[in-house]
């Protein structure tokens, strides 16, 4: 618990951090974005790789294992995706979201030619791995990327990203710690439970519009988007909660299915990266599209 504890507080001061760097240059939040991408593609690519136990102590092969080739394609994508986002943007401002998606398609493109070309190692459910390893997370992430330029409401969308998750995250586990009750998802995460998923979407609804409330007053954003200010934000807050606890079983689907506890060992007491960042993947897409669809 110590050690959980040290480290979490840790990957709090590297968050904030970057915030405080966003005051300098906001494109210097895109580091910690490409650090995400980097160390989550590879932990994800070592999660296809690894060698499950079975029932009686024996070794069984990965089941969508990766070759060669298709490694290095998912590695590039997740190397070159950020990078080029942001030469594009400098290039034309406004246009970096043309490179993702031109990426994103060369990379799929190079897979399906990789089956031909290095037809001898390469299999589908290896192309179908690698779609994986690279949709989560480079992919989802890029909705942080987008988001951090948003201009004057990029601080309260990354601010509702990077609060509402650990919030809702936190509170599911007190509740469902004390109130305990009937299991959420007992073939999935035996550990959670319903009284933990609602106290999880009470908090984090809670967070949303008192963030918005504190951000008023120390800022000079005044909302333009559409309907009630209050209204939105309560249920942007209870929505990412939900997404949160939703990218969370999603990661426990994908890690019980590949035999693995944890994604990585990077964050001591917490696993890897995307353990950390599951939940967050997911809400930072619903806070993207809600402020890019209504805030906005």
């Amino acid at each position: 618990m110590k050690k959980r504890l040290i480290t979490g507080i840790l990957y709090i001061g590297v968050i904030v951090g970057f915030f405080f760097l966003r005051k300098i240059d906001v494109r210097l939040f895109g580091i910690l974005v490409y650090a995400f991408s980097l160390i989550g593609t590879h932990e994800m690519v070592q999660a296809f790789s690894h060698a499950r136990k079975g029932e009686n102590g024996e070794e069984i092969p990965p089941a969508m294992p990766l070759c060669l080739s298709q490694k290095i394609t998912v590695y590039a994508y997740a190397a070159i995706f950020t990078p080029a986002y942001y030469l594009l943007e400098h290039i034309s401002k406004g246009e970096g979201y043309r490179a993702m998606l031109v990426l994103s398609f060369v990379f799929a493109l190079v897979l399906f030619c990789l089956l031909v070309v290095d037809h001898r190692r390469t299999e589908l459910s290896g192309t179908g791995a690698a779609m994986l390893c690279g949709f989560y997370p480079t992919a989802i992430l890029s909705t942080m990327l987008l988001a951090n330029d948003f201009g004057y409401a990029s601080t309260l969308a990354l601010l509702l990203i990077f609060v509402i998750s650990p919030v809702a995250d936190t509170f599911a586990f007190v509740v469902g710690s004390i109130f305990k009750g009937k299991k959420l998802c007992p073939t999935i995460s035996p550990n959670k439970t319903i009284s933990g998923a609602v106290g999880g979407v009470v908090f984090g609804t809670g967070a949303s519009v008192l963030l918005y409330w504190l951000y008023t007053l120390t800022s000079d954003y005044v909302y333009a988007g559409f309907g009630n200010p209050w209204a939105v934000f309560a249920i942007i807050g209870c929505i990412c909660a939900l997404m949160t606890e939703f990218g969370d079983l999603v990661e426990s689907v994908i890690k019980r299915k590949l035999g693995i506890k944890d994604m990585g060992k990077i964050l001591p007491g917490h696993g890897g990266v995307l353990d950390r960042i599951d939940g967050t993947l997911f809400a930072s897409t619903f806070v993207y599209l809600v402020f890019s669809l209504i805030v906005l």
